[in-house]
C-alpha cells in the first residue's frame, strides 16, 4: 500500500477538521488564527461557522494541507480499511494483539494519537498528554478492587458471600464497563469528525452500537487508520503504538 497517497489532497477530497476553542464570542464568518495542538509554529486560518460561536465553545474547522506536514495523516472521507479487516497486517500484528489482550490499552494508544482525554473527548495539550497513563491506570485500579473483593469472597461459601461484596462487585463491574464503552464511543466519534468519516450503518447511533458489540474490531481498525503501520512499526507498549518519536497524527 503506497501510505504517501494519504496525503494528496484533490478537488474531490474531504477536509481534515480540528476541534478548535473559540477565544471570544465571535460571528459568523470571523475569522482568526489559530494553533495545531498548541504548537506556536503550526497556526492555520479559522472561519468562524454559521450561527456564530460564544467565547470557550469548541467547532471543528478545516485544517491546510500545509500545516499538517510534520504529522502522520490518515485519508479523509472513508476509513483507511474495513471494520473486520483486522488480519490485514498480519495476524500477530502487536496493533491486534494489543487490541485483543487488552483493549483499553489499544483504545489508550488511539487517544495518544489523536490528543484526546482519557474520555476520548479533544482537549487541550495539559489534559491529553497523560492520557495513556491515565487509562493504564485506571485499568489497574479496577484490577486491583476486583481482586481485592474476590479474595474477601474466598473467605466464604458461594451461598454465603456478603451482600456488600456482591454490590461494590458489582457497581465496579457496571461503572468500568460503562466507562468503557463511553471513551470507545466518544474515540471513534473523534476519529470520524476529525477524518469526516460518514455513519455507513445504524445512522445516528453506528458508533454506540459499534463500541458495544465490535469492541475489539473497532478498537484495532481506529489503530490502524490514526497509525502508520506500513512505514512505522507497531509496538504493544508504547503510548501510541509506534516507536518513540514517530510523528503524532493530526
Amino acid at each position: 500500500m503506497d501510505t504517501k497517497n494519504y496525503a494528496r489532497h484533490d478537488e474531490d477530497a474531504q477536509p481534515l477538521m480540528v476541534t478548535v476553542t473559540a477565544p471570544a464570542s465571535l460571528p459568523a464568518g470571523y475569522t482568526f488564527d489559530a494553533l495545531i495542538n498548541d504548537d506556536p509554529d503550526r497556526t492555520f486560518t479559522v472561519e468562524v461557522p454559521d450561527g456564530g460561536v460564544a467565547e470557550g465553545e469548541k467547532f471543528l474547522a478545516p485544517v491546510p494541507a500545509l500545516a499538517t506536514n510534520s504529522r502522520i495523516i490518515a485519508p479523509t472521507g472513508k476509513w483507511k480499511d474495513g471494520l473486520f479487516s483486522c488480519f490485514s497486517l498480519g495476524v500477530c500484528h502487536p496493533h491486534l494483539c494489543c487490541a485483543l489482550w487488552c483493549t483499553k490499552c489499544a483504545m489508550a494508544q488511539v487517544m495518544t494519537r489523536m490528543e484526546l482525554t482519557w474520555l476520548g473527548e479533544p482537549g487541550p495539550q495539559v489534559a491529553t498528554k497523560s492520557t495513556f497513563r491515565v487509562v493504564v491506570s485506571l485499568i489497574a485500579a479496577y484490577a486491583v478492587y476486583s481482586m481485592s473483593l474476590a479474595l474477601v469472597a474466598l473467605d466464604y461459601e458461594p451461598a454465603d458471600v456478603p451482600l456488600y461484596i456482591i454490590i461494590l462487585r458489582t457497581m465496579g463491574d457496571v461503572l468500568f464497563a460503562i466507562w468503557g464503552v463511553y471513551s470507545l464511543y466518544r474515540t471513534r466519534q473523534s476519529v470520524r469528525a476529525q477524518y469526516s468519516i460518514p455513519e455507513e450503518n445504524c445512522i445516528g447511533c453506528e458508533d454506540l452500537c459499534c463500541s458495544i458489540f465490535c469492541t475489539c474490531c473497532v478498537t484495532a481498525q481506529m489503530s490502524r487508520h490514526t497509525g502508520e503501520f506500513e512505514t512505522y512499526p507497531g509496538v504493544c507498549c508504547t503510548a501510541t503504538g509506534h516507536p518513540p518519536g514517530t510523528p503524532l497524527t493530526v
